[in-house]
């Protein structure tokens, strides 16, 4: 991979973002007395010296240090820390997870994600208004021979209460896609998987069929829909049906899937995978991107054959 950067490098970023960060905290900080000297020269001329007097020398101050802090950020932290974010995930994200047996072949975009037109059609997620749809962050390679993309993906939907408007989140996490999971089980229409704790949270439109199964446990924790009531015991097999539940159980998190043609869709919703932090040193990072990698390697387990 070219232009790659080494973890020392990183740590440099790192360092330089956290030591001009403090820097502007610092100075902000200081700003705070001098604000309040300087409008206490002016105030004092105005009104009287009272209780009143000082609350708003106070307020005036700390909204005056506030908008100092914005400022400072703007122009000496957030170019720092973008760049060491950038550096993060195009650069030694891609680096440490080639290094994991079975990746390969992977491409990293931060401007490129799903359309909303793609999560719509796979139903796995509620997608909301395509006019407040934001996907990005997209990740796509192989794992293991299988052909994957996971983006980060907020929907929101603009909702009328009490004469008033407002934007309301209805999904804000990963939709992870595996693509050609098995040769022999193609699914024929979509094969809908909601947890039931969640149901009313993420899920959008759903199949025609309510499906329940043999297995008790598997219909105690999802709701099950289907384009065709066959396709869908054809699909969920005893072992993917248990493969199924270990992954929710290994994500912790609000997830639901879906079976359709040759692909698989996962919604997890959950904080952004890959996100670079300056409050920890890259070394323990590291050990962040390989967890976050085993929701590529524990989705795989679900495409068996049986």
């Amino acid at each position: 991979m070219d232009n790659l950067v080494s973890e020392e490098q990183l740590e440099e970023l790192r360092e330089k973002a956290v030591k001009r960060a403090r820097i502007v905290y610092a100075l902000s900080i200081l700003s705070i007395p001098l604000y309040a000297d300087l409008f206490y020269r002016f105030m004092k001329e105005e009104e009287s010296v009272q209780e009143l007097f000082f609350v708003k020398l106070a307020a005036v101050s700390l909204v005056l240090a506030a908008g100092t802090l914005v400022l400072l950020w703007h122009l000496i932290v957030s170019r720092t820390y973008s760049e060491f974010n950038r550096s993060f995930k195009e650069k030694y994200v891609l680096h440490t997870i080639e290094k994991i047996p079975g990746f390969e072949r992977l491409q990293y975009e931060s401007r490129a994600g799903f359309s909303w037109d793609e999560v719509r059609n796979s139903a796995v997620t509620a997608c909301g208004d395509e006019k407040y749809f934001e996907s990005e962050d997209l990740l796509r390679g192989e794992y293991e021979g299988i052909s994957f993309i996971i983006s980060d993906v907020t929907a929101r939907k603009l909702v009328r209460r009490n004469k008033k408007t407002r934007l309301e989140e209805v999904f804000d996490g990963q939709i992870l896609c595996l693509f050609q999971f098995d040769d022999t089980k193609i699914s024929k229409g979509h094969v809908q998987l909601f947890q039931k704790k969640f149901l009313s949270d993420i899920s959008g439109w759903k199949a025609e069929h309510r499906i329940r199964l043999e297995r008790e446990e598997f219909n105690s924790r999802f709701e099950i829909f289907a384009d065709d009531e066959y396709n869908a015991y054809y699909i969920l097999t005893p072992r993917r049906m248990e493969k199924i539940m270990e992954f929710t159980d290994m994500v912790k998190a609000q997830t639901s899937l879906v079976f359709l043609d040759d692909k698989i869709f996962v919604a997890v919703k959950k904080a952004s995978l890959f996100e670079a932090s300056t409050d920890r040193p890259v070394a323990e990072q590291t050990e962040s991107i390989q967890q976050d990698v085993r929701l590529i390697q524990k989705a795989r387990e679900m495409l068996i054959s049986d």
